[in-house]
């Protein structure tokens, strides 16, 4: 693992974005009765920021460890996926570090580690490495202290909302200028709300983004025959 100032400037927006989502995540955990330790070791051992919100709205709603596995397991499905494309990059790598690289794998991470592989030819597994462990501590450190903060303020769990919201709009603002983006984003939110009247514990936030997603691929590839073919 190698940190340098590389490393820093590149995951810095993504310790910004990890730093408020873990503090409502630690918010959220502590209305389901989650301990402060608790909150970092899930953070460390279950490094999803998606899989634990949905784990720790499962447990608000009394769900069954069974249901919590199993969902958890299919939104952690695109993991592999990530994992997979990174392989050539860490091939050369000890099972054991390829280990610890995969489960440091999220979303953001994986967009910026093969951004810097594809373009930067000083970029090496050391760095790729050091880039997905420090977000991870800044994660686990916010969602101990959102934990161990929301049991001595108890914010109102509404904050957490428009937390999340407020991040998931930052986010997507980078995308509006690309017309299918923006037209993928609009209808899988139109999907999410028509599935949320019919799919339990919060499966219908999967199943839109899968279906539009998948949309999106057939068409993306028969654009791209088309343009082939002419």
């Amino acid at each position: 693992m190698l940190f340098t100032k590389k490393v820093i400037q590149r995951a810095m927006p993504i310790y910004i974005g990890y730093l408020f989502l873990g503090l409502a995540c630690g918010i959220l955990g502590q209305q389901a009765r989650i301990s402060p330790l608790e909150a970092f070791v899930m953070s460390i051992l279950a490094y999803s920021g998606s899989g634990q919100f949905i784990c720790i709205a499962m447990l608000m709603d009394n769900a069954s460890l069974f249901s919590i596995l199993v969902t958890n397991f299919m939104v952690s499905l695109r993991y592999m996926f990530f994992s997979t494309a990174m392989y050539p990059h860490i091939k050369d790598c000890s099972l054991p570090y390829s280990m610890v690289f995969a489960q440091n794998i999220t979303d953001e991470t994986f967009a910026v580690n093969i951004d810097s592989f594809t373009k930067d030819k000083d970029w090496d597994v050391r760095q790729g490495l050091a880039l997905g462990f420090s977000p991870c501590l800044v994660w686990a450190s916010a969602n101990f202290i959102g934990c161990a903060a929301a049991a001595w303020l108890n914010p109102p769990t509404e904050l957490v909302s428009y937390i999340l919201v407020a991040m998931f709009l930052g986010i997507w603002s980078g995308y509006l200028h690309d017309a299918a983006l923006l037209t993928a984003g609009v209808a899988g939110g139109l999907l999410s709300v028509l599935l949320s009247f019919l799919v339990p514990f919060k499966l219908h936030i999967v199943l839109a983004t899968l279906i539009v997603s998948a949309i999106a691929c057939w068409l993306e590839v028969r654009n791209t025959k088309t343009r082939k073919n002419k």
